[in-house]
């Protein structure tokens, strides 16, 4: 398990996310309030965001350092506009891990989310063989777009035997899930 690198591609930079972040992620979380729930399912809206966020931040710095998360904040042109995340979690059918993107308002629809997630996963892909999902509530019109295109570009399909129930504020709501069998692809290919 390698830590979590940032990574460059010119205007793109995803940055390892840590508590130096917390101001930047904060105002995107509260500028996007109604559809970051989705990225976000665990947070209380009713409580406080600044202490959650905040332990959100330090709990992905820990984690990422030992290699057993990878979540990044992506930068524009130096401008906060999202985060992506790479995760084990509990509701893993046969991937290694867990695709988690959001982007802000105000970037969407520029591509961003697809060069995000195109970099995570040429990173990740050249530790070694693994595979993910994608799991993505299948009224976030939006998500579902960039799921179905990143399978495209990254060989996966839809896998409805992955579907499941997630919570998301309190309540169980029904998840579509996408599978990237193999990373690194094969340069033969």
């Amino acid at each position: 398990m390698r830590p979590t690198a940032p990574l460059s591609l010119g205007s793109l930079q995803l940055s390892p996310a840590g508590p130096e972040h917390l101001e930047s992620v904060l105002a995107g979380v509260e500028q996007s309030r109604p559809e970051v729930h989705r990225a976000l399912p665990w947070v209380e809206w009713d409580q406080d965001l600044g202490p959650q966020i905040q332990e959100y931040l330090e709990e992905v710095d820990r984690l990422g350092r030992g290699g057993l998360t990878h979540h990044w904040v992506v930068l524009e042109d130096g401008e906060m506009g999202g985060l992506v995340a790479l995760d084990h979690t509990p509701h893993l059918v046969v991937g290694h891990w867990n695709l988690g993107y959001w982007i802000r308002n105000e970037h969407q629809g520029q591509g961003l989310a697809g060069r995000a997630i195109d970099a995570a996963l040429d990173w990740v892909g050249r530790g070694g063989l693994t595979s993910l999902e994608i799991r993505v509530d299948p009224a976030n019109i939006a998500g579902v777009a960039t799921a179905e295109s990143v399978a495209r570009r990254w060989r996966g399909h839809r896998l409805v035997e992955g579907d499941r129930e997630v919570e998301v504020e309190g309540e169980m709501v029904m998840h579509h899930c996408w599978l990237i069998p193999r990373l690194p692809l094969e340069a033969s290919e």
